[in-house]
């Protein structure tokens, strides 16, 4: 018995110290509720990415593929020679690595302190998403929002399914530039309000942060808001009588800035001198708007949200749900920009209650603002507007990205309007608005029944939106899933939006109590954003990826050549295939003439415009005849013409190897071997054609052609007026005339990204002739030591004068940029740094 009653005040005593554990973690949770809020929304993001954090899995989508082959012969060159590659030779004959944000290791200082794990990219990317969460909240906070509605806050914007979508669909820089943004807005919010150096520090260290992540577009975004809230700021204090303080806002919004670009120096000067060279900032010769050097007008909007496409605010699958249900403007999405029934009615709330509040009307016209440029070309006067004259915005392409602010002021005044709604729960004097709120909820369900009674004629009137592309056939059973995927979603969101009414409903009539409902609230928006986000997290094994940057068929036979060469991966228009974008032989070490990147030299654009090889190359020696009911490849004679101008331009461009499904019928292109790759998830047979009359990569022409209009010059390459193996078009005068040799020789002593060296001898003056691309911010010549001039030979490569005699030229890499960048880095990092620590100090 004794023992029993021993046992029965152990139990009791357990049970009495049980709320006061509670109690305490309760107690150091609001302590440290900053800390606590993090930890729970990495919780959560973790769940929801479980297969990447426990199986390690990866998302294996085109736009990560494209980056991970760019980048794995760099990090062997890295890892092997232990050299830092500025160039890479595997694309498009050749192009600089940090200019163009291919390769930037060790830019991102977050990155070095996982540099000692072994954690793949995708983890690294996940846990970023805990930082968009922590912005918001913090953001909230500083209004004086309760802990439960500010966690909320910064939830719907960490799993809003455009931030998802940008790690699902490969566009991890996206994403962790993105989850800056909200840290950022606390930040200055902070300093505008508070001043102090220390936020100065702290700003200039976020902002610096999402600097070297390198998405530019987003960043730039990021100053969009900043810019337009000091504005806003210094707005609001003249209005109430303060304007002779609005210089303290701006100089400490220009103190931010500078400290900010120091710490991504190393990365932004590259840039900023690669831009004049790039597609991104200069102008196509065949540009048709004079003075344009953007991305142009056509190509920077193709990527245009619609006013339609709002719909999909509130019900997610109202235009479909990606792939070929997609039915609005854009090329093609992947999901749409829902934000939450719930969180639209928060918002929809705080704007109401609030409306008199300097951040609600900020966000109000912040929101505005962007959505009007999000819509792009259609809405073209305001997208112009910004487009012509505001700078560096003609940098940039894909309008909807804007949205991304959208959602950020979304989730801010969803936190706002949930504050809001419990306040008003708390009121005494509240049985109005009680009855409305059921009245509402009772009025979606009874909505709900009403159009499911009428589907058929909410069908037609729905199915009557949809474009015809297909047949009459396809185009029903499509139109069929587009509806489904409709109403099915229809019904979801009207029953959360009904619960949510019902549930504060009950809680204003006291058949609840608040704390469970703000909770349930809570839940039914995670719900309702994970319905939507589970149907694009996607995760497969890594597996997919090392076979993807495995060597394949293609690249084992042509590694068995250890000459200098590239290939030519064809496009074939009559099957809609293309092989020329692909950089998947990157991978392998294989240098192309082809491959895909957003941000390639301008040069090098106008010469595969001004040719235009790479679009009809297969297709002018063959058609397709429909025969019986039955599609046909039929061989035809191709415009001898055009068959001599590609022939020459593919001998120029050192192409060896043609990598081609169909033969071409050519005596000099001899089929070397029938391959197979695994090409979108089946196996595409190819043929390895080589090409016997390639020339070197360097070599001498006997003489040059000179242009001054480049139009000029493709004109007499497309009608072989200048043949590229003989002579070459110049667009200045070489320092020397070159006279005919036929014992002149060149040998490529050495073929490297950095540094290439070439013996020759002749007899007379030479123009060598080396056909990759020109880019003069980098490249350097020297003839015995000495610099000599690079001209600008066939538009997009390089040329120089030697004289007679024995030579020996070098072409050498340089990186003025880089090298300046990282000491501006690393003292614009001990500087932040340093106000950081003096402000705490002085703080305390």
């Amino acid at each position: 018995m004794a023992k029993k009653r021993n046992k029965s005040k152990a139990q009791v005593k357990t049970k009495q110290s049980q709320p006061g554990l509670v109690a305490n973690i309760s107690s150091w949770m609001l302590r440290h509720d900053v800390l606590s809020a993090f930890f729970f929304y990495l919780i959560i993001i973790v769940v929801f990415f479980s297969e990447i954090v426990f199986q390690g899995k990866i998302f294996f989508v085109p736009d990560s593929q494209a980056p991970a082959a760019l980048n794995t012969p760099l990090w062997n060159m890295f890892n092997s020679e232990g050299i830092h590659p500025f160039w890479s030779p595997y694309i498009f004959s050749g192009l600089p690595t940090y200019g163009s944000l291919i390769f930037t290791p060790f830019v991102y200082f977050p990155y070095l302190a996982f540099s000692f794990f072994s954690i793949n990219s995708t983890l690294l990317a996940i846990l970023h998403f805990p930082f968009a969460g922590l912005g918001v909240y913090l953001i909230l906070r500083d209004q004086k929002v309760d802990h439960l509605p500010a966690f909320l806050g910064g939830l719907v914007f960490m799993l809003t399914p455009h931030l998802i979508s940008m790690e699902t669909f490969g566009h991890g820089s996206k994403l962790m530039t993105s989850v800056y943004l909200p840290l950022a807005f606390w930040a200055m919010h902070r300093l505008f309000n508070s001043g102090g150096i220390k936020y100065i520090g702290i700003a200039a260290l976020i902002l610096g942060f999402q600097f070297q992540r390198g998405h530019v577009q987003i960043v730039y975004y990021t100053w969009l808001l900043l810019g337009f809230y000091l504005l806003f700021f210094i707005i609001q204090k003249i209005k109430a009588g303060e304007a002779a303080k609005f210089y303290q806002p701006l100089l400490q919004f220009a103190v931010v800035l500078v400290l900010a670009l120091g710490l991504a120096a190393v990365l932004y000067l590259p840039v900023l001198e690669y831009m004049p060279y790039s597609i991104r900032g200069a102008a196509s010769v065949f540009a048709t708007s004079a003075g344009d050097t953007g991305v142009g007008i056509e190509y920077a909007t193709q990527w245009s949200f619609s006013p339609g496409e709002m719909m999909t605010f509130i019900i997610p699958s109202f235009y479909g749900f990606g792939g070929q249900t997609y039915w609005g403007t854009m090329p093609f999405t992947d999901y749409p920009h829902y934000m939450s029934i719930i969180v639209f009615g928060l918002a929809v709330f705080a704007l109401i209650k609030r409306r008199r509040e300097a951040l609600v009307i900020f966000l109000l016209l912040e929101i505005f603002i962007a959505l009007l440029i999000s819509f792009g070309k259609n809405l073209p006067f305001v997208y112009g507007f910004f487009y012509d004259y505001f700078p560096y915005f003609n940098k940039f392409r894909v309008p909807v990205m804007m949205l991304i602010l959208v959602q950020f002021g979304f989730a801010v005044l969803a936190g706002l309007g949930l504050q809001s709604l419990l306040e008003k729960i708390k009121e005494k004097a509240a049985s109005e608005f009680a009855k409305k709120i059921l009245i509402a909820g009772i009025a979606v369900i009874a909505l709900l029944l009403l159009l499911t009674l009428a589907q058929s004629v909410l069908q037609g009137f729905i199915q009557s939106f949809y474009p015809v592309h297909y047949a009459p056939q396809t185009q029903a059973q499509l139109n069929q899933m587009r509806f489904d995927l409709f109403f099915k979603d229809m019904w979801l969101v009207g029953l959360i939006a009904a619960a949510a009414f019902f549930l504060i409903y009950a809680t204003m009539t006291n058949k609840l109590k608040l704390k469970p409902t703000a909770v349930a609230l809570c839940a039914l928006i995670v719900i309702d954003l994970w319905l939507v986000i589970g149907k694009i997290n996607n995760p497969v094994s890594n597996r997919q990826m090392s076979d993807y940057l495995r060597e394949d068929q293609v690249g084992q036979f042509v590694n068995r050549d250890k000459s200098t060469f590239r290939i030519f991966p064809v496009n074939v228009g009559f099957a809609r295939l293309k092989l020329f974008d692909e950089n998947r032989w990157s991978a392998q070490g294989v240098q192309s003439v082809g491959g895909y990147h957003a941000a390639k030299l301008r040069v090098y654009q106008d010469f595969l415009d001004g040719t235009g090889f790479t679009n009809n190359y297969i297709d002018k020696y063959y058609t397709v005849s429909n025969a019986g009911g039955k599609n046909r490849l039929v061989q035809i004679q191709p415009d001898a013409r055009l068959k001599l101008a590609h022939n020459k331009l593919l001998n120029f461009l050192n192409v060896k190897y043609i990598i081609s499904p169909y033969p071409v019928p050519e005596s000099h292109i001899l089929e070397r071997a029938e391959v197979g790759i695994n090409f979108r998830g089946q196996r595409l047979p190819l043929r390895i054609l080589e090409n016997e009359n390639v020339l070197e990569r360097a070599f001498f022409v006997d003489n040059f052609q000179k242009f001054d209009d480049p139009k000029a010059l493709f004109n007499a390459l497309n009608t072989g007026q200048l043949d590229p193996t003989k002579s070459v078009g110049l667009y200045a005068e070489p320092a020397v005339q070159p006279e005919p040799d036929a014992t002149a020789a060149v040998e490529v002593v050495s073929y490297h990204a950095h540094d290439i060296k070439l013996k020759m001898s002749s007899k007379t003056p030479q123009l060598l002739v080396l056909s990759d691309p020109y880019y003069p911010a980098g490249w350097q010549a020297y003839v015995n030591g000495q610099e000599t001039e690079i001209l600008q030979a066939n538009h997009a490569f390089r040329a120089i004068a030697v004289p007679a005699g024995e030579n020996e030229v070098a072409f050498k890499l340089q990186t003025p940029a880089y090298n300046t960048g990282k000491w501006i880095t690393l003292l614009s990092f001990l500087a932040v740094m340093g106000l950081w620590i003096w402000g705490s100090v002085k703080d305390e």
